[in-house]
């Protein structure tokens, strides 16, 4: 692969990872989204911003392709009365969704809870 081909590559993952992030956004249920990818992986990206050498707006999910393998990470946080199975799944068919419209059909989608709110005491 030449420099051309690895820079469309990552390009296009950028976009994807925007365009998954968007879909999460809007999802009912959804009501925060986090860094998704390990803790290493989030210590780099924060480091990344700090430098100057990502941007601060980047997409907070993870979306990454190789060998022909598609893999997509997502952190959310969920309101308690949509719960959170029903929440996670209403997030993996969205994304699924939006990927095999791209014809991306077999990517391997990851949600994970990492917080669920609860509606303000009355």
């Amino acid at each position: 692969m030449n420099q051309e081909e690895a820079t469309l590559i990552d390009e296009n993952v950028d976009v994807m990872a925007e365009q998954v992030e968007a879909a999460v956004r809007a999802t009912p249920g959804v009501t925060g989204l986090y860094a998704a990818g390990t803790a290493v992986a989030r210590a780099i990206g924060a480091g990344a911003r700090g430098l100057g050498v990502r941007r601060d707006d980047a997409p907070l999910v993870v979306v990454r392709r190789s060998a022909g393998e598609t893999r997509v990470d997502i952190a959310v946080e969920v309101g308690l009365a949509y719960g959170a199975a029903a929440t996670t799944r209403a997030v993996h068919l969205a994304v699924r969704d939006l990927l095999t419209a791209q014809g991306v059909a077999d990517a391997h989608i990851t949600v994970a809870v990492v917080h669920v709110t609860e509606p303000a005491p009355a």
